[in-house]
């Protein structure tokens, strides 16, 4: 069992990249040299930007959420972004890209578009 730790966003606009984009990078950077993580990938799927990381348990994963670099950055970048939604999925092994962003995006029609921050606006 994988443990997958989906995070999709919009931004309200491209210069909204270095406050939102850059500091993820940095934070799943940090993900990958993490005890418990066995993937962590930033990409861009239409207009969403995803984070994806991918634990061997989940509490490990909810530590790493509430500690340390992400924790300290998690709130930095929130008026940055129109839309922000994080899905968490237990899997049976390795998602691919294309399943890390059905599971996403199940989740947020499930929710009626509203992420944690805004609306989704499919394109």
């Amino acid at each position: 069992m994988v443990y997958a730790a989906i995070g999709g966003q919009q931004l309200k606009h491209w210069t909204g990249w270095f406050k939102t984009i850059v500091p993820t990078m940095k934070v799943l950077k940090a993900a990958k040299q993490a005890e418990g993580c066995v993937h962590a990938d930033t990409f861009k799927n239409g207009n969403v930007f995803f984070a994806v990381s991918l634990w061997e348990d989940a509490a490990v994963m909810q530590a790493f959420a509430r500690g340390g670099l992400h924790a300290r950055l998690t709130g930095l970048a929130m008026d940055r972004m129109a839309m922000f939604h994080n899905h968490t999925e237990a899997f049976e092994e390795v998602p691919s890209r294309a399943q890390c962003v059905a599971a996403w995006k199940a989740a947020i029609e499930a929710r009626d578009g509203r992420g944690t921050i805004g609306t989704y606006q499919a394109r």
